[in-house]
């Protein structure tokens, strides 16, 4: 994927430094990152759901990484794939009703 149309190229060692939780969205598709440990030695775990806040959601796939330069690269390049797999429709307030 180029730089400028990955949505996730942002992600690196810096983002989980600034929270200990990091969610995001692209459109309707919602991931969240949580760390725990340091950079460079502990791990980060990347989950991906439906459009609804992640304690309400019911279709939740996890996976965990290290927190590492591979591992960030490993995160991203998950990312994208279940974005291919579960797509995105733009994000709308009205729930993809019809007004």
């Amino acid at each position: 994927m180029n730089e400028e149309k990955d949505p996730f190229a942002f992600i690196t060692l810096t983002i989980p430094k600034r929270a200990p939780v990091f969610p995001g969205s692209v459109g309707a598709f919602r991931y969240r990152l949580a760390r725990d440990g340091k950079a460079g030695e502990g791990t980060i775990q990347a989950s991906v759901y439906e459009n609804i806040c992640f304690e309400k959601a019911q279709h939740v796939e996890t996976e965990t990484f290290p927190w590492t330069e591979e591992g960030m690269a490993q995160i991203r390049s998950w990312l994208s794939q279940k974005l291919q797999e579960r797509g995105s429709e733009p994000f709308s307030i009205f729930g993809g009703l019809e007004i």
